[in-house]
């Protein structure tokens, strides 16, 4: 049994979480604030869950929990940034 990541239920369940766990990552380093990096992803998950179901309003749990996860990793990174540079420094 072949496990495609891009049906439904793998793509909310595994694809679409890892995908916003590397953008957390990757926005803060490229943005270097976390409110830019949760802004651009509240904006682009409400555009994609509204086309995906065709504006319907009762899946915005989704974009709440992707912009969750996303916030997480972007926190995360910026207290190991903080770190480093404060070690780098001393």
């Amino acid at each position: 049994m072949s496990v495609s990541f891009l049906q439904p239920m793998a793509l909310i369940l595994f694809t679409l979480p890892l995908l916003f766990l590397i953008w957390g990552i990757v926005g803060y380093i490229i943005f270097k604030r976390v409110y830019i990096v949760l802004m651009i992803t509240f904006v682009a998950s409400t555009v994609f869950i509204f086309a995906y179901t065709g504006f319907d309003i009762s899946n915005m749990y989704w974009v709440i929990a992707m912009t969750f996860l996303c916030m997480c990793t972007s926190v995360i990174t910026k207290i190991i940034r903080y770190m480093y540079n404060r070690y780098k420094t001393a």
